[in-house]
């Protein structure tokens, strides 16, 4: 793949499985030869299997929304269609904050927590970890949505510098 070393290469083989294709944030980590440790640093904190799988899709979507990077909420929105069987009216009311039938208690506090992560990580509302606490969500599943985020953003910040370098 374009020249990359083997291991780069594996890392974005695992990627395609992961999302279905290879979002072009990883593309521009991989050119500037940091994407390995990246994705080994993912698998670390927001890979754990700490947090539903479908909690931490419904979280990237938010924070991918309101931070306003459009291929991630493709990449999320597909993932929730064809792998948890989410429809666009759905995916539209979760980002609108008209939370679907669907979505569980869990779901809307995970969901409320990441648009705040997102808007400011300072201002979480610490009744939402005591919510989340309070239905038996563990300290490890909350510490790896808060992982995405750190992600997520960094991901952001990256390419964004990236690409106007």
């Amino acid at each position: 793949m374009n020249g990359y070393d083997e291991k780069t290469n594996q890392v974005l083989e695992e990627i395609r499985e992961y999302y279905g294709s290879i979002p072009k944030t990883y593309y521009a980590t991989a050119d500037a030869g940091v994407l390995p440790r990246l994705w080994a640093l993912a698998g670390v904190t927001f890979k754990t299997g700490a947090a539903e799988h479908e909690d931490k899709r419904i979280c990237a979507s938010v924070l991918a929304h309101t931070l306003g990077i459009q291929e991630l909420l493709a990449a999320h929105l597909m993932i929730l269609k064809r792998h948890m069987g989410w429809n666009r009216e759905q995916f539209e009311a979760l980002l609108q904050e008209k939370y679907p039938d669907r979505m569980n208690e869990r779901q809307i506090l995970f969901a409320k927590l990441a648009k705040t992560l997102a808007a400011n990580p300072m201002d979480v509302d610490r009744d939402i970890l005591t919510q989340l606490k309070e239905q038996g969500t563990s300290k490890e599943a909350i510490a790896e949505v808060v992982a995405l985020h750190g992600f997520v953003r960094y991901m952001a910040t990256f390419v964004s510098v990236y690409d106007i370098a």
